[in-house]
């Protein structure tokens, strides 16, 4: 079958401006190279990512507590929620090199995180998340604990502005900084509001709250090691971490420190914070800065 013609005037157009295919660019310099060790995406400081410290955000620390919980040897790298894939960290990296000369990157967004984590590290005894018990007290750390933290964090006023202005936007002073902080804000407001609908977040309430989510934790815990009584850390454990440690570690304005106040009031939590920074994160292991 013959071709059709093509018309005079897209012949000249093509004459003049010949179509060329460029070849790809390359990859940004600071795009991981090859690496059987995969790497954990957070919010850290490229020095605390070097050593392997603790992660200052909760969602980031309960994976990279529990990756060190199984044994997954991993590193950090400092990251932000644009350069995630999913639009929110954490996410991780994982390369495998086939029999081929090519390498496979595999993303794992932090709801596949879990599946990925047992399966690559460690035959735990740890309890099963899905059991009611366990989703109940759960719940108690994503929502009464997290919208204090949030609170504390974001919404009053000299710590949005000297902690978490520092930990998210940096030191320097610009545009971009106050913007992004602003941003990060209304962010959290607005995910404390789903749970304190009308509109009016009284801190009172959200700290008590807070008081009594710990209260509970507590008393699960009792004098067990491991939460529910397991005789490995788990999913649970890495969860309360996650809030604890950042919560007694960093430095509070004296006037809005009610978070650190209420970890402070049980005992047990804080051994089980410093067990865990102990054994799992040695780097970290300096004097308690705050008790």
């Amino acid at each position: 079958m013959a071709s059709l013609p093509i018309p005079q005037f897209l012949k000249t157009l093509f004459n003049s401006f010949p179509l060329l295919t460029y070849p790809a660019n390359p990859l940004p310099s600071r795009c991981p190279k090859f690496d059987t060790t995969p790497s954990l995406y957070v919010f850290t400081t490229p020095e605390d990512a070097d050593s392997g410290n603790p992660s200052f955000n909760p969602s980031c620390l309960k994976w990279q507590a529990y990756l060190k919980f199984n044994g997954v040897e991993f590193k950090t790298v400092p990251s932000n929620n644009h350069a995630s894939p999913t639009g929110a960290l954490p996410f991780m990296i994982s390369q495998q090199k086939p029999m081929s000369e090519s390498t496979e990157v595999a993303v794992v967004p932090s709801s596949k995180l879990a599946a990925w984590i047992e399966k690559h590290g460690y035959s735990l005894e740890v309890v099963d998340m899905e059991s009611a018990r366990p989703k109940a007290f759960l719940a108690l750390v994503n929502s009464q604990l997290r919208d204090a933290w949030l609170y504390a964090l974001y919404l009053e006023p000299n710590n949005s502005q000297d902690l978490a202005g520092e930990l998210y936007c940096g030191s320097s002073v610009s545009a971009v900084s106050s913007f992004l902080l602003r941003q990060t804000k209304a962010a959290a407001r607005q995910q404390v509001l789903q749970a304190h609908p009308g509109g009016v977040l009284d801190p009172r309430k959200i700290y008590a709250g807070a008081g009594d989510a710990l209260e509970a934790i507590s008393a699960i815990l009792g004098k067990d090691t491991w939460f529910f009584g397991s005789r490995d850390p788990g999913l649970f454990d890495a969860s309360v971490f996650a809030y604890t440690h950042p919560i007694l570690n960093l430095r509070w304005h004296s006037e809005e420190d009610a978070l650190f106040r209420a970890v402070m009031g049980h005992e047990n939590l804080l051994g089980h914070e410093r067990r865990i920074r102990v054994k799992f994160f040695p780097e970290a292991n300096t004097p308690d800065p705050n008790y």
